[in-house]
């Protein structure tokens, strides 16, 4: 083939896989309507996406050597990612980042039956095509690998190199405003775009994105990464920030440590927010014993992201919203399981799902945790079919009959961390019975009943599991505390549309409200607790451990106190917003510059907090 006309080949595929694209997710004739002021911008962004499109599909020819093999491989590919995004925008609200990768096999197992045989079905087909096209053809000329090589490379380190000097700001901030200046708005910015993903790949097409979000990892690790001193991290845990010594009041309420236990119920809301004809008082135990909402910082899903910031403390927002589980905690970390071991506890982590989900079985020992209880420790793999339900998940009775006998251990006071998995999306089954509640509002299609009813069965059976465990703990000698809340409102996809929750597209997209992450948080213990710092429209997960701490009378590390502090000028630092107090008695700036270096320190430096911590321990 010539290299002319193979450049046009190229260069109309790209044209035609943007603008598919473009026709899925636009009105077209609405699209034309737009005021110039918004049209011309969307034209340049898709002409970039065409143009980087392009050079994907030249430096894929580098490898395969072969044009209509090229043509396939890269469309395909460029397909399947598309198609993933959209599945997990609709199931999770969120949309695909090359760090999701890390997480292959835990999508495989989470997704429907169906959606795996669609997938394995069209990769069976493409490959088959593949091959025969493959061996059809013949491999190009040296001269058309020569000019592919250089238009790819020099297209692409383009946008690298765009990427990397913030699409040439400070240039243009400058010199005159010359032509180029003017377009260089309209190039990939994936990392500074206030729109949010959603809109920037309706506004990129999700190849450009994915590429340009795999540029702001690498980016990101260069130049983002920044090793804080070891001067300032000791600063944070000086003596103005020495444990807590209980008080001799403290003494006479608790004269030994007590139990801890949180339960993080999956998917566990206060589902009422929805409608009035919601039935009322599904959950009386929790309602009865609620102290406040936990402010999750996740929608939807991603429960390992609460988990890791009840636990560490540590902040999801300030960590781009990265997966740490998968991506950062490969070393040991400072968390709570941790810190109660120094003070004797036997801890120990637990959940009826599989032990290597969300990389937990290597992130649990990080965090210094004794034990940890799987699905695999909890039932025989010959007896586990038994406790599946409908939806594939575990029965939750496993989690408390875990928790139970862990309790019988009474030379120890026990920290236990459990977390359910029954009440899992999706909900389009009858795992606990059909028609246990009755949907009454005008509106509502068959299948969205069906997965409320589900979900709000669900909801009842972890009330029910609430209460049991509250009567066994009344006959413990120890004192004990039961902390209960759910990790992220759930996934109920067109429920809440039908319902009429969000209040436009936008506030869908964008989920600015705190309502979108508020989850009931109830407490129960069976000796007197010091409920004050419990009080409030929410608690952040990130500020929740070192409050749990105080009101069991527990003394606090100077880790948790250096938290304590940062939670007394912030109530949040959220997707949501940045919430500050109005009392804070330090300087807000620097405050919150030194949590931002203790996450940076933590998750990306060299970890001198969890030095500095353990050499105060030993000492």
């Amino acid at each position: 083939m010539k290299t002319l006309k193979q450049q046009v080949l190229f260069l109309l595929v790209a044209f035609l896989s943007v603008f598919a694209f473009f026709l899925y997710q636009e009105d077209i004739t609405k699209f034309f309507q737009l005021k110039d002021i918004y049209l011309k911008p969307r034209l340049y962004k898709y002409g970039f996406s065409v143009l980087l499109n392009y050079a994907l599909i030249s430096l894929f020819y580098l490898i395969l050597r072969k044009t209509f093999a090229t043509i396939l491989f890269s469309q395909f590919f460029v397909f399947l990612l598309t198609f993933i995004n959209i599945q997990k925008e609709q199931y999770l609200s969120a949309s695909l980042v090359p760090s999701d990768f890390l997480l292959v096999k835990e999508t495989f197992i989470a997704s429907p039956i169906l959606l795996k045989i669609a997938v394995f079905v069209a990769i069976t087909l493409f490959i088959a095509l593949f091959i025969f096209i493959y061996k059809k053809e013949k491999f190009g000329q040296n001269k058309l690998l020569f000019i592919n090589g250089l238009l790819s490379v020099s297209i692409l380190s383009f946008f690298v190199t765009a990427n990397f000097k913030n699409n040439f700001s400070e240039y243009c901030s400058t010199a005159s405003k010359t032509s180029v200046c003017r377009y260089t708005q309209y190039l990939p910015n994936t990392r500074g775009d206030w729109v949010g993903d959603h809109l920037t790949i309706r506004n990129l097409g999700f190849s450009t994105f994915f590429f340009s979000k795999a540029v702001d990892s690498v980016n990101t690790k260069i130049f983002q990464t920044e090793n804080i001193s070891e001067e300032k991290i000791q600063t944070l845990f000086s003596e103005e920030n020495a444990p807590l010594a209980t008080t001799s009041n403290d003494s006479e309420k608790v004269k030994e440590l007590p139990n801890i236990i949180f339960v993080m119920s999956e998917s566990h809301w206060d589902a009422s927010q929805l409608d009035k004809s919601i039935p009322k008082n599904i959950t009386p135990t929790i309602n009865n014993n609620q102290v406040s909402t936990l402010l999750s910082p996740s929608f939807g899903g991603g429960t390992a992201n609460v988990e890791f910031e009840v636990l560490t403390s540590l902040n999801t927002f300030l960590n781009h919203n990265e997966l740490a589980y998968v991506s950062k905690l490969k070393r040991p970390t400072y968390s709570l399981p941790m810190y109660l071991n120094t003070l004797g506890y036997d801890t120990t982590a637990m959940h009826n799902n599989g032990k290597y989900f969300y990389n937990r079985s290597a992130v649990y020992q990080n965090f210094g945790f004794n034990r940890f209880t799987s699905i695999e420790n909890m039932v025989s793999a010959a007896d586990r079919k038994k406790f599946i339900n409908q939806a594939g998940w575990a029965n939750d009775d496993l989690i408390y009959n875990s928790i139970r006998d862990q309790l019988k251990n009474v030379d120890q006071p026990q920290f236990i961390y459990a977390i359910s998995v029954e009440n899992h999306p999706m909900y389009n089954d009858d795992r606990f019975g059909a028609n246990n509640f009755k949907i009454t509002k005008d509106g509502i299609s068959d299948t969205s009943k069906r997965a409320l009813n589900t979900y709000l069965s669900g909801m009842q059976r972890a009330d029910d599991k609430f209460k049991n465990l509250i009567a066994d703990v009344k006959q413990l000698k120890r004192p004990t505390i039961i902390i209960f809340f759910g990790d992220h409102l759930p996934n109920l996809q067109k429920v809440y549309d039908e319902y009429g929750f969000y209040a436009s597209e936008q506030e869908k997209t964008e989920k600015k409200d705190v309502k979108f992450f508020e989850t009931p948080l109830a407490v129960w213990s069976n000796f007197p607790l010091d409920k004050k710092n419990l009080n409030g429209p929410f608690i952040s997960a990130h500020f929740l451990a070192p409050k749990i701490l105080e009101a069991a009378h527990v003394p606090l590390s100077p880790y948790y106190s250096f938290i304590n502090k940062v939670n007394s000028c912030y109530s949040a630092i959220h997707q949501t917003g940045i919430h500050t107090q109005k009392n804070c008695a330090f300087d807000q700036a620097q405050i919150l510059k030194q949590y931002q270096d203790m996450n940076m320190d933590v998750l990306n430096g060299k970890n001198f907090s969890y030095a500095l911590l353990q050499k105060q321990r030993e000492s």
